[in-house]
């Protein structure tokens, strides 16, 4: 079937064309006519087999109706990149939304929007604050549907589409997946077609790499031999063949380790385009704040490598995925968190660690997400076969991981929704919502889940019962003929935070103001990951416990949450103190994506802390949110007035306020030469400065 004759505009299909996608592969062809019947449809294919452009139709023909559609996905870095592309069509009238991050802000806006793209979490949010906005929607597009099975994210997701299938029963859900053992339960649940294939439009060979030997599943070998890297030759093969490649490792320091071994030994296939290309690059993230983190990236993306994880910015993981997507760098070398990132596709993937710590032991990594690494391998219009490499350190090993990663079958996507943490939110959202008032609502509402449909929901029953009288014993809910949320219940709710962080911040409430004993309560909430305490660090971390008058002690939380609660409160301070971005890696042992995201969550914590305390008259609001602002842009209070202009920073405010610029008032009255001798402010910003300034004033 050619892309031309799918019954929708041929203008719109023009824009395929230009991608060069005019004929079908067969699982999009059976995918695309099942879809345009109408019902709701569960897509399981491999990772490059076009699963997007299934969504992609199906808003299109959701726009040719008039009828509105959302496209659900797991991360940010997703969103942008499925917002990008469908911001094509806008040449045709389609307004296109980008929902993220902001769980507190009004949503009736997105309305007026043909198509939005969210992330899970934000959806939620937006129908907890307006449920009609699912009675809008003709399409739901939910990519990774797999991730239903994820302990974390899973039951948001679940929720999601259920709540809309429950408030809409005739949007369409259209469900996309790499392949799983159980899409076929999934697609019974949601009362649809299936479209399940392993066609693969670039072919994968999977093997296993050990003893000088690549092993392949069809039983072909390759001798290529070990070196001092174990997997150094087997990288020099597919460069010299061509390819490009991806490393995934387990741990952090595994990865910027492993790069390092292999910057000499990439830099050798570096063309003069190449480099001249990575030099550029290079020089890009030097524009960033000085870090270690930064110096050690520039130095190897010279020479052709990258490491690739969390600890990195955001910039800095964008620049390196372009520098790969424009194949001037040859090698990434990844924890598996870019398994589930933006489309990265790579000649060759190695899977060096199929183990992985999991806070108290090394664990096998599931089927499926090794599976994901390995589908990474194959581009479209580059090569005519991937190969997907498992590295073992043993004949025996390898044989191990042939059977149970290359031949064994993916494991069943099982509900979460049975999770504690998860039942006490969603639970509270349903009845804040007033989608519930009534226990038979909420005991018919989860019959009609993933959970209720695998398993008789009495299972489930007595734990909704306890968290019920969980959330009345603390104020959360009120129970007489119906259910209902308190004020209380209702803020919590709207704020997406977790009950017991409420319970947390009501400690705290009843303690003198400290800014440390604030943080670190935050800190210790469920809805933050502290970072991690050595045990080398608690004999300097402990005499601060006892220097505050803490609201959360280790009786209320673990050990490990407390002490790396402390850690990272400390962090924070340091970070409103201005102190230097490279100084907190080397003192804290954490990367600028570590850093930020912790100041990104922390600061809707903050903000969430007096919103609650609205709530309950906690007296010191007005403090709190000049905290909250101190987080948000890392600096004293001298530097707020001035902080917040476009283009300026903590750095270039600080040698603003120190050159006596000090208030708007002081930058309104500044000339542009004035400014342009303060260093890291150039001409075009200098006018950028001054231009705001008088704006502000101006109010």
């Amino acid at each position: 079937m050619k892309i031309s004759d799918i019954p929708l505009k041929r203008e719109w299909l023009q824009i395929f064309e230009e991608e060069g996608i005019r004929e079908l592969y067969p699982p999009q062809e059976e995918a695309i006519k099942k879809l345009f019947k109408g019902k709701n449809l569960v897509v399981a294919i491999p990772t490059a087999s076009g699963k997007t452009l299934v969504g992609y139709i199906a808003i299109l023909r959701a726009f040719k109706m008039g009828l509105k559609s959302v496209y659900i996905v797991p991360l940010r870095a997703l969103a942008m990149e499925k917002y990008e592309e469908l911001k094509r069509f806008e040449r045709f009238g389609m307004r296109v939304a980008l929902a993220i991050g902001d769980y507190d802000s009004p949503s009736g806006y997105l309305k007026h929007y043909d198509v939005v793209i969210a992330t899970s979490e934000k959806m939620d949010s937006i129908l907890r604050h307006d449920l009609e906005y699912a009675y809008n929607l003709g399409v739901v597009i939910v990519d990774e549907v797999h991730l239903m099975g994820e302990p974390t994210r899973g039951p948001t997701l679940e929720m999601v589409i259920s709540k809309i299938r429950d408030v809409n029963d005739e949007a369409q859900i259209i469900a996309l997946s790499a392949t799983i053992k159980n899409s076929e339960e999934i697609a019974s649940w949601l009362e649809g077609e299936h479209v399940y294939s392993e066609f693969r439009p670039v072919p994968l060979k999977l093997g296993v790499y050990f003893d000088d030997t690549l092993l392949f599943e069809n039983g072909e070998t390759i001798n290529v031999p070990h070196d001092g890297i174990n997997i150094g030759n087997l990288v020099s093969r597919s460069i010299e063949l061509g390819g490009q490649v991806l490393i995934f490792v387990n741990r952090r320091k595994s990865a910027e380790s492993l790069a390092e071994k292999l910057r000499r030994r990439v830099d050798k296939y570096l063309s003069k385009e190449d480099r001249e290309a990575l030099m550029n690059i290079s020089k890009e993230l030097q524009e960033e704040e000085y870090t270690i983190y930064g110096e050690r990236l520039t130095k190897m993306i010279r020479h052709g490598v990258s490491f690739h994880h969390a600890g990195l910015s955001n910039r800095q993981r964008s620049v390196i995925e372009r520098a790969f997507k424009g194949r001037w760098l040859k090698v990434i070398v990844a924890t598996p968190t870019l398994a589930a990132g933006i489309n990265l596709p790579s000649r060759t993937v190695i899977v060096r660690d199929v183990t992985r710590y999991d806070g108290f032991t090394s664990v096998y990594i599931p089927v499926m997400e090794v599976k994901q690494m390995l589908g990474r391998a194959g581009r479209p219009k580059y090569d005519k076969y991937g190969e997907g490499i498992i590295y073992a350190r043993s004949a025996s090993r390898a044989k191990e991981y042939m059977e149970t990663y290359i031949l064994g079958e993916t494991e069943d996507i099982e509900s979460q929704l049975s999770n504690d943490a998860a039942l006490r939110i969603h639970v509270l959202a349903l009845i804040a919502s007033d989608m519930v008032n009534k226990e038979g609502e909420l005991f018919d509402f989860f019959s009609k889940t993933f959970y209720g449909f695998k398993m008789p929901v009495k299972y489930l029953n007595k734990k909704i019962e306890h968290v019920l009288n969980f959330l009345e014993a603390n104020e959360f809910i009120t129970r007489k003929r119906l259910i209902l949320a308190t004020p209380l219940g209702k803020r919590v709710s709207d704020l997406y935070i977790d009950p017991y962080t409420a319970i947390f911040f009501k400690k705290c409430y009843s303690k003198d103001y400290d800014e440390f004993c604030i943080l670190h309560t935050i800190a210790c909430t469920p809805d933050i990951i502290p970072i991690r305490a050595k045990k080398s660090e608690l004999p300097e971390l402990l005499p601060v416990a006892y220097t505050h008058d803490l609201a959360i002690d280790e009786f209320d939380v673990d050990q490990d949450t407390f002490f790396g609660a402390l850690k990272t409160a400390l962090m924070i301070m340091d970070w409103t103190n201005e102190v230097s971005q490279d100084r907190l890696i080397g003192r804290y042992d954490v990367g600028p994506g570590d850093i930020h995201g912790r100041v990104e969550i922390t600061d809707w914590l903050l903000y969430a802390f007096a919103e609650i305390g609205r709530v309950l008259k906690y007296p010191h609001v007005h403090q709190v949110e000049k905290l909250r602002l101190r987080v948000k842009y890392g600096v004293r209070e001298e530097l707020l007035p001035i902080v917040s202009l476009k283009g300026i920073g903590r750095v270039r405010a600080r040698r603003l306020f120190d050159y006596g610029f000090n208030s708007i008032e002081k930058l309104r009255k500044a000339k542009v030469s004035q400014l342009t001798r303060i260093p890291g402010i150039g001409e075009k910003l200098a006018h950028e400065i001054l231009k705001q300034a008088r704006r502000e004033i101006l109010k």
